[in-house]
């Protein structure tokens, strides 16, 4: 899927979720921390958001990053080949995130695939509404993360279990790009 394609199906998704809740462009700002102005260009394609001001508008309206980029991409098989999973690139870090989980999964799970660049940071806020927990499998590399008042070290092959209702970030202070897995269990 082309980046801009992508961006489209977003924006759309976005969208139709913020007005299903009923919220105007106000509301979702004062929910999210996002200004109205950034909210209504990234919801027409105008703008490639950050994975932060995604995190911050996925709070506001109650949904996981991996439901939102799923659903961007309308795919629905029991297989996902590496070459069709959908992935979305932070234009300012680099982070890359590739839903590895085939939409049409019975499981209950989500698993996504993230590449953090060296020297980057991506920092989340605390959700507000349907909070969920997820596991963090480290492939490759070494990442920081500040999980409210705790801080972690994770390598290869470590695995941290944690929820979004504390403020996170995730930080590669290593000179290796950052390779892990969300495993997120769908309630």
């Amino acid at each position: 899927m082309k980046d801009k394609d992508f961006d489209r199906g977003l924006g759309t998704r976005l969208r139709f979720l913020r007005e299903g809740q009923g919220l105007s462009l106000g509301a979702l700002a004062d929910r999210s921390g996002v200004s109205k102005a950034m909210i209504a260009r990234v919801e027409k394609a105008q703008s490639s958001p950050t994975a932060a001001l995604l995190g911050r508008l996925c709070a506001g309206l109650g949904v996981r990053l991996s439901s939102l980029i799923e659903a961007a991409d309308r795919r629905s098989e029991p297989l996902s080949r590496f070459r069709d999973q959908p992935a979305w690139r932070d234009p300012k870090t680099g982070y890359l995130r590739r839903q590895v989980s085939p939409s049409g999964a019975s499981s209950g799970l989500e698993i996504a695939s993230i590449s953090l660049p060296p020297g980057m940071k991506v920092p989340y806020r605390a959700w507000t509404a349907n909070a969920y927990r997820q596991q963090l499998v480290m492939l490759a590399g070494t990442l920081h993360l500040q999980m409210g008042n705790e801080n972690y070290i994770l390598r290869k092959g470590d695995c941290l279990d944690f929820d979004v209702l504390s403020p996170n970030t995730f930080e590669n202070k290593g000179r290796a790009c950052a390779r892990y897995l969300i495993v997120i269990r769908k309630d």
